[in-house]
């Protein structure tokens, strides 16, 4: 497998991911090590249970069209009253922090809280003097969109000293083993179902996994994937790692490529590398993105070189230009979430932490969208399988 690797700047985090239902965790740990260059080792524990090969792929494939949300936890848990928090965006210029931080921001003036957005503009460098801004505003808590602890640890250890709590969304706290940065200092995370909150890399682990069991069902486990990749986000770390894992015990289906890239590289530049490995790795059928940007701005573009159907792709969380994509067949399948229920439930961990109750599951979980399965008419008309809006407001006590 040729690997590229280079210390890239982060870029926003782009899904949230859960599995529901009952099941039996496999913590059976495998080591896989993502990138070259000294990058960090990933922890892989296939904690629902995926098994490997072609016929388990395509027993998966029902489960993923169906999805895995579940419905909001409807324990009663009234909202704070008189609140006030900062809302900290990875850069409100991409959809997949302006989706669910726009969403955060809707749900907490619904409980009546006032809010204030800073923004990073997609430059992490940012992230330590606005946690400071957000501190000297004094709210009530801090929700951190797309930021890893490890990048604003000061300042998160001044939060913590002035007990202002604070939420990740979309983000990992300094304990994760990928950042070994110290100790946690995130007040709570956002409950997925069936995991608790320490375990958040193994969720996007299982994303990763299931978009590998698509393109072995669908490849017939032929598949020759170059891996599109941004490691210095973390939940791609686990995303990437659960993908691999699955592709690697197919017995098939192989990674021949993997590409990873800066945030900068959006555009020409990324395109331009994507033609280059194909060139290189002429066998190469399949491509994996890691979120919807670097689909519309590098896989797609970079495509149009070739004749429509030569290479299948693996879209990101299926934000409606994929799933726009997808219907142009330029686009092969998409793990579609809802960024806007994440930040939902952002504003719902906070609230639980304000009130001092129990952060309960938020039922967050993902479907799998292709041409034949799960596309609405209109790709903008997307939404997920529960009214997740009106069940936060019900065990908010809010009436609309």
């Amino acid at each position: 497998m040729n690997t590229k690797h280079r210390s890239a700047a982060r870029w926003p985090k782009i899904f949230a991911v859960a599995a529901a239902g009952t099941v039996i965790l496999s913590f059976v740990m495998v080591t896989n090590v993502i990138g070259a260059g000294g990058a960090p080792t990933v922890p892989v524990a296939n904690p629902f249970g995926y098994k490997y090969g072609y016929k388990a792929a395509l027993a998966e494939l029902p489960k993923l069209y169906v999805g895995t949300s579940t419905n909001v936890n409807p324990t009663p848990r009234p909202a704070a009253k008189n609140k006030s928090i900062v809302i900290i965006s990875s850069g409100q210029a991409s959809i997949s922090s302006s989706i669910p931080v726009d969403a955060a921001e809707q749900a907490a003036e619904d409980m009546g809280w006032k809010v204030t957005i800073l923004d990073e503009k997609l430059m992490p460098s940012n992230a330590p003097g606005l946690v400071d801004q957000a501190i000297a505003l004094k709210p009530s808590g801090i929700i951190l969109d797309a930021t890893d602890c490890d990048e604003a640890r000061g300042p998160l250890l001044t939060a913590k000293a002035d007990h202002i709590p604070v939420v990740g969304l979309y983000s990992y706290d300094c304990n994760d083993p990928t950042e070994d940065a110290g100790s946690p200092l995130f007040t709570a995370n956002i409950n997925f179902n069936n995991l608790p909150a320490k375990e958040l890399g193994y969720f996007a682990e299982s994303y990763g996994r299931g978009q590998a069991d698509y393109i072995i069902a669908a490849s017939h486990n032929k598949a020759r994937v170059l891996v599109l990749n941004d490691l210095e986000v973390t939940v791609l770390k686990y995303t990437g790692a659960g993908f691999a894992d699955q592709i690697a015990h197919s017995g098939g289906s192989q990674v021949v490529a993997t590409l990873d890239f800066l945030a900068a590289d959006l555009g020409p530049k990324l395109q331009q590398e994507i033609q280059a490995e194909l060139l290189q790795h002429p066998n190469i059928n399949w491509i994996k993105s890691p979120y919807t940007y670097a689909t519309i701005l590098g896989v797609v573009p970079a495509l149009t070189a070739y004749p429509k159907g030569k290479y299948n792709v693996m879209g990101g969380e299926g934000f409606q230009p994929e799933l726009a994509d997808i219907q142009q067949g330029t686009v092969t399948a998409a793990m579609a979430i809802s960024s806007a229920w994440t930040g939902w439930a952002s504003v719902d961990t906070m609230n639980s932490l304000l009130t001092h109750k129990p952060v309960e599951p938020s039922g967050i979980g993902w479907q799998l969208i292709d041409a034949t399965h799960n596309m609405p008419a209109n790709p903008a008309d997307y939404a997920p399988p529960i009214n997740f809006e009106a069940e936060y407001l019900k065990a908010w006590g809010i009436k609309k």
